[in-house]
């Protein structure tokens, strides 16, 4: 089976991801000599990653935001310097459910 045909066997498979990154990592590992394990646990990796990648952006997406491109990493959070950043990103996690903590949050 060669290059082309693997990827098209991957992209069957609904593995998009490993199918777009394969003859990169396949190139890498030829490079910098790495175990067959490593070879795959990258490709799984990477279509893991992707997949992650396209769930966030459908739910974006979904959510119908005025401003799908603002998040925390942009967020202006001069305008109120009594704002604790650490704080506020802390709650964008979500820790405190799994700490079964409450979030109040007012203004």
């Amino acid at each position: 089976m060669n290059l082309n045909e693997l990827q098209r066997s991957l992209r069957q498979l609904r593995l998009g991801g490993m199918a777009s990154v394969l003859e990169t990592r396949l190139r890498q590992a030829q490079a910098e000599p790495m175990a067959p394990i490593d070879l795959i646990s990258c490709l799984i990796s990477d279509e893991l990653t992707r997949r992650s990648d396209r769930l966030l952006e459908r739910r974006r997406k979904l959510a119908a935001f005025r401003d799908p491109h603002k998040n925390l990493d942009n967020f202006d959070f001069a305008f109120n310097p009594k704002m604790n950043r650490s704080l506020v990103f802390d709650l964008a996690t979500g820790a405190f459910i799994g700490r079964h903590e409450d979030a109040l949050f007012l203004g």
